[in-house]
């Protein structure tokens, strides 16, 4: 009996009381494919912004050219650290969707993101410094890696149609 009342509240938690995807399960694969259209659209400017490193590497330290490369870059970035905005935002509206162990970091990846954002478009100082190209200095290892926000979603139950 407590096998029937266990299987009876987890089929209406997963699947709703009439065999449909619960409100959850549609929000979480809603979730899921909202982050795949983000990270599309993100890895493509970081792309661009690697291959813009590798450039910003090829010349030389006191070549006037630095400067106009390092604007690329942060505009690239900016856009990346844009679309894991909209990301870490949605991952945070719609919590029960996300790893349990990764739901307590959302709300700190979107302050740091926001401040990254700021920095480098220019409207708030990082230690009392504001982002200045003219110095010709990056970062190179910044955003290094492009790690998927997937990792940080439940896995999708299989549903039967």
């Amino acid at each position: 009996m407590l096998a029937i009342s266990v299987g009876a509240i987890w089929g209406t938690v997963n699947y709703g009381p009439i065999g449909k995807p619960s409100q959850t399960a549609v929000e979480c694969q809603n979730l899921q494919t909202f982050v795949t259209a983000e990270e599309e659209s993100g890895k493509a400017s970081w792309s661009e912004y690697r291959k813009l490193i590798d450039q910003y590497l090829a010349i030389d330290a006191t070549s006037d050219q630095r400067v106009p490369i390092i604007e690329k870059m942060a505009s690239a970035v900016i856009d990346v650290l844009g679309h894991d905005l909209a990301i870490y935002k949605e991952m945070n509206k719609y919590p029960t969707c996300v790893l349990q162990e990764k739901r307590s970091g959302i709300s700190g990846m979107i302050t740091e993101t926001e401040t990254a954002i700021n920095f480098l478009n220019g409207s708030t100082p990082i230690n009392g410094n504001y982002f200045d190209p003219k110095l010709g200095t990056w970062n190179t290892s910044y955003y290094e890696e492009y790690l998927s926000a997937l990792d940080f979603l439940k896995p999708l139950k299989k549903t039967s149609v």
